[in-house]
């Protein structure tokens, strides 16, 4: 039988468009490899966890539509992050929306950026990490400051984590923080692993003495205290930003909206926080306000560096021998009284702890 011979620049498109799409489909493989990763990759946030550990521990009816997309920190390279997303829960329905984020990093350097990411780290309500350790968490969000092996020009290094997971609490959080935070000074080659940390305190009901107002939630140490000012009021209206405010104003953090997506049984207008306060004498934590109090008083008759504003506070002082950093900013639910101005609360919330941790006082009657 004869063959028709074949046209010779035909085969040649043929072969062309074959390699074309071969290519194609490398290309699209190793994005996806590198970009969102397989269900069936065994590790996450840079080998941090398995498929059956960390956040997807616990997660009732098994773990779907699992997403991971990552920068992995390395020598040379101390920045990375990490963000999954999955459903969970009943497989009857549509399951439950997760996220985790991790951010690994110094943060902003210029001055006003620094100090607005820096109040932001405070999510409201932390609790000071067990065993001295240099960090704080919530059910939903944690900090952790690494050895100062880490520092990247003179810049304390911070891993931060948000989230949305099962049975989420303080401790589940903190162990979560301790793990990827491990995994980060590992891969970077900084500093040792630490080892596994007791639960952290649970927080408490706090106020501001002297100043009424709104319900508080926070943690009391020695080194690190907390106070979160909550305005549940719904007929209450949020007062307006003063607008000879210099402060950053206020914009949602990751930790906001996690509090705000995870919570199904209280009002969203629960979240609308009026003020947040925090005290912290851990060395650590302290460095990452070097340079940023300035060397003048708040105001005349301040023992201490800093600034007082419409909308926040920041100072550094001596308290017995320790640099202590006090801070305070207003947010959406401010109630325009005296527990959220900076310039009633902010010197009362200072003197109370002042006299608790045996600090001699800050500032003159």
């Amino acid at each position: 039988m004869l063959r028709t011979a074949e046209h010779p620049g035909r085969r040649a498109r043929l072969l062309t468009g074959a390699l074309a799409i071969a290519a194609l489909l490398a290309a699209l493989m190793a994005l996806w490899q590198t970009q969102f990763r397989p269900l069936a990759r065994q590790d996450y946030c840079w080998g941090t966890w398995s498929e059956e550990s960390g956040p997807f521990r616990g997660e009732a009816g098994g773990v779907r539509q699992r997403v991971s997309r990552e920068s992995a920190p390395g020598r040379g390279r101390p920045h990375g992050h990490c963000t999954l997303s999955w459903r969970g829960g009943d497989r009857g329905g549509h399951g439950t929306e997760r996220r985790l984020e991790v951010r690994y990093g110094t943060g902003p350097e210029a001055a006003d950026e620094r100090r607005a990411w820096l109040t932001g780290l405070f999510a409201g309500g932390d609790s000071p990490l067990p065993d001295a350790l240099p960090g704080f968490v919530t059910a939903s969000s944690g900090t952790l400051v690494l050895p100062e092996s880490c520092d990247v020009r003179g810049r304390p290094s911070v891993v931060t984590l948000t989230g949305s997971f099962p049975d989420a609490s303080p401790a589940r959080t903190g162990r979560l923080l301790l793990e990827v935070a491990n995994r980060a000074a590992k891969a970077t080659g900084c500093a040792r692993e630490a080892p596994p940390m007791a639960s952290p305190p649970a927080p408490g009901a706090c106020a501001i003495p002297g100043i009424a107002g709104p319900a508080g939630t926070g943690s009391t140490e020695p080194d690190f205290e907390t106070c979160a000012l909550a305005n549940t009021d719904a007929n209450t209206t949020p007062a307006s930003t003063p607008t000879n405010a210099t402060t950053p104003a206020h914009t949602a953090t990751p930790a906001d909206e996690t509090a705000r997506e995870g919570d199904t049984t209280t009002p969203a207008d629960a979240f609308r926080w009026a003020a947040r306060f925090a005290m912290t004498a851990r060395p650590r934590i302290v460095a990452l306000f070097d340079g940023l109090t300035g060397d003048s008083p708040p105001a005349p008759g301040w023992r201490a560096h800093g600034r007082i504003e419409a909308t926040g506070a920041l100072i550094r002082a001596d308290c017995a021998g320790r640099p202590t950093v006090f801070t305070m900013r207003t947010g959406p639910g401010r109630t325009g009284t005296r527990a959220d101005d900076p310039r009633r609360a902010f010197p009362a919330f200072v003197d109370a702890v002042a006299g608790r941790i045996g600090c001699a006082p800050l500032r003159s009657a």
